[in-house]
């Protein structure tokens, strides 16, 4: 009997030293975060309701005094549903810490985009716009849709925004924060 016990001792000793998946601290820095723009998920819309995706703005224009929104729409991710995405792409950060495998992503967030195909919607007249101020202390601001316009089409197309629509049409653009 007694044979048995080291080769289980060791048997124990090895599956508690076993791989897990942990979040990075990102080497001690921390970054408050409003609750507000965390990755959520997305949804669609159904009749009388409301979709909130997250997308990259692939083209902002004026067509016959309407603005348009053509959107490439994305997944963003945080916490550990982007480590489980990133493992399954081959992008997580792996290190070893006291002899466990940790796995994790740069700055807490993943994007995949899976799918190329691009939607045009119409935006609302009233529609909120919300971007991100970094000029002096980081907070949110609202601009009209010729100050969103008149930003660069590849800063655009490079920041993932959520989107809301409702009955097909834009009702809020909210860029995204990126630490």
């Amino acid at each position: 009997m007694h044979k048995y016990l080291l080769p289980l001792s060791l048997l124990l000793t090895f599956a508690s030293c076993r791989s897990t998946e942990q979040e990075s601290d990102n080497g001690g820095a921390t970054e408050t975060v409003p609750a507000a723009v965390k990755g959520e998920v997305s949804t669609t819309e159904t009749v009388g309701e409301t979709g909130r995706n997250h997308a990259y703005i692939k083209r902002f224009y004026q067509d016959k005094g309407r603005y348009y929104v053509t959107a490439d729409y994305i997944q963003f991710l945080n916490g550990e549903a982007a480590i489980a995405a990133a493992k399954r792409k081959g992008d997580a950060e792996l290190t070893v810490q006291n002899g466990d495998s940790v796995y994790s992503v740069f700055n807490d967030y993943y994007i995949v985009n899976d799918d190329p195909r691009q939607r045009t919607f119409p935006l609302s007249e009233q529609a909120v716009l919300t971007v991100w101020d970094r000029t002096a202390d980081l907070h949110q601001k609202t601009i009209t849709a010729e100050q969103l316009q008149a930003k660069s089409p590849e800063l655009l197309a490079a920041t993932p925004f959520i989107i809301e629509t409702k009955q097909g049409v834009i009702i809020s653009l909210t860029e995204q924060y990126i630490p």
